[in-house]
């Protein structure tokens, strides 16, 4: 579902993914293509004709390699007929049966100058995993005897 980033109303978004059928993928050792197209599923949820012109830009490995981190770009064809420019970064893994990507995109001019390091910080903050989480031994290793 889509988060709240920055200023929503100023076009400031973040969106969590998932694509189905893919089973458990290498993520290292996918190509610009397979992200593009991972990435075109989830910016296309509401209909395949809201977006022209999307490329990747960068990706970057996380440093546990669990993770990849692509800068892309894109324009938004509004239904008042206007084209907007697009600029987002996306955080992309896979665990369990899929592949889980949290996306967060802005207005070009706004990823440029405002929204750019704090869109790049929600996507690297994504954690993913497969078996659920237990917050005692996951998030207070050490601690979980102290209740």
């Amino acid at each position: 579902g889509t988060i709240q980033a920055g200023e929503y109303a100023k076009g400031d978004t973040a969106t969590f993914f998932v694509l189905p059928n893919e089973g458990k993928v290498d993520i290292q050792s996918k190509d610009k293509k397979f992200f593009a197209e991972a990435l075109i599923a989830a910016i296309s949820q509401k209909s395949s004709n809201i977006y022209q012109d999307f490329k990747v830009t960068k990706m970057e490995p996380s440093a546990d390699g669990k993770y990849m981190y692509v800068n892309f770009k894109y324009t938004l064809l509004t239904g008042a007929g206007f084209e907007v420019e697009r600029k987002g970064v996306a955080s992309v893994t896979s665990v369990g049966n899929g592949v889980q990507l949290l996306w967060s995109a802005s207005i070009a001019a706004r990823y440029r100058a405002k929204t750019e390091d704090q869109l790049n910080t929600i996507v690297r903050s994504f954690v993913c995993y497969s078996d659920g989480l237990n917050f005692s031994a996951d998030l207070r290793p050490g601690m979980e005897n102290d209740f």
